[in-house]
């Protein structure tokens, strides 16, 4: 399988939420989203995020490795079977939702690049990563994890 193949990724995670394996109660309402790459800080590929979606909720998502073998599983319901308060899909999938959450962040005059989705200093922490750059070259990076907004502790001063 070649890394960039997100038909077989998604045709795995498919065949695991069949069988059971990616849900502790089997849902048919749960569907599998488009994958999504997962980059390390050097920017190699380090694994795919899954979403696990009921219409506009994501209910979890499965995290696979690029030889497909499964990483984890993780849920967004408080309750099997509600899906109320789980997050937007969007706030987890949507370059445009990222870029608006991580404006609110930006300082006054600051451009923000592309988002890239990877992880703050250890792949269980999945966030976008968006650097932040103002008109005088000082930048530093802002993650996004759903609508959480924070600052990368060491990006400060990042010229």
């Amino acid at each position: 399988m070649e890394i960039g193949d997100k038909a077989n990724v998604r045709r795995e995670a498919e065949a695991l939420l069949q069988q059971g394996f990616l849900a502790q109660q089997r849902d048919p309402a749960v569907r599998v989203g488009e994958p999504l790459a997962i980059m390390d800080p050097d920017s190699t590929q380090h694994s795919w995020f899954v979403p696990l979606e009921v219409g506009p909720k994501l209910a979890g998502f499965a995290q696979f490795l690029t030889s497909l073998v499964p990483l984890r599983v993780s849920s967004f319901q408080h309750t099997p079977g509600n899906y109320d308060r789980c997050p937007d899909v969007a706030d987890w999938t949507d370059v445009n939702r990222i870029l608006q959450h991580a404006s609110s962040m930006a300082r006054q005059g600051e451009r923000l690049s592309e988002p890239i989705l990877t992880y703050d200093r250890d792949p269980s922490r999945l966030a976008w990563k968006v650097l932040a750059k103002s008109s005088s070259g000082d930048s530093r990076y802002l993650f996004v994890a759903g609508t959480a907004v924070y600052e990368d502790s060491g990006s400060r001063g990042l010229g």
